[in-house]
């Protein structure tokens, strides 16, 4: 969208699918603790390790779940947030349209009114 200088430019979409995407990643983090969630004494060396180690790995796979979440309901928001402020410009646009000077449109009349140019004539 955009004429007379007025363009509405919307980047955030790249920023809200790297957020998205990051949390895929941390969704595969969890997975993959997830597959080892019980170590037993062999594996550790000892009944205390082994208890140590499990408890640092459940609490780790809750944390990566935390974190996909957040990442995936932060991607949410930012693409969410795109989509107002595109539909909000839309809106400032179509009404900046129809502002009227003086029986001419406001993007068309730049004439001068006491010395000073309309605000509206840069759009």
């Amino acid at each position: 969208m955009g004429f007379d200088g007025y363009r509405i430019k919307a980047g955030m979409t790249g920023q809200a699918g790297q957020l998205d995407d990051a949390g895929t990643d941390m969704d595969g983090v969890g997975s993959a603790v997830k597959s080892r969630t019980s170590y037993s004494y062999d594996d550790a060396g000892g009944h205390d390790a082994a208890s140590a180690l499990n408890a640092f790995v459940k609490a780790w796979e809750a944390e990566a779940k935390t974190l996909a979440s957040a990442l995936h309901d932060l991607g949410g928001k930012v693409q969410l947030a795109k989509k107002t402020y595109h539909g909000t410009d839309g809106l400032v646009k179509t009404r900046v349209e129809g502002v009227t000077v003086g029986g001419t449109s406001a993007l068309t009349d730049t004439s001068t009114r006491g010395g000073h140019s309309s605000v509206l004539s840069s759009y």
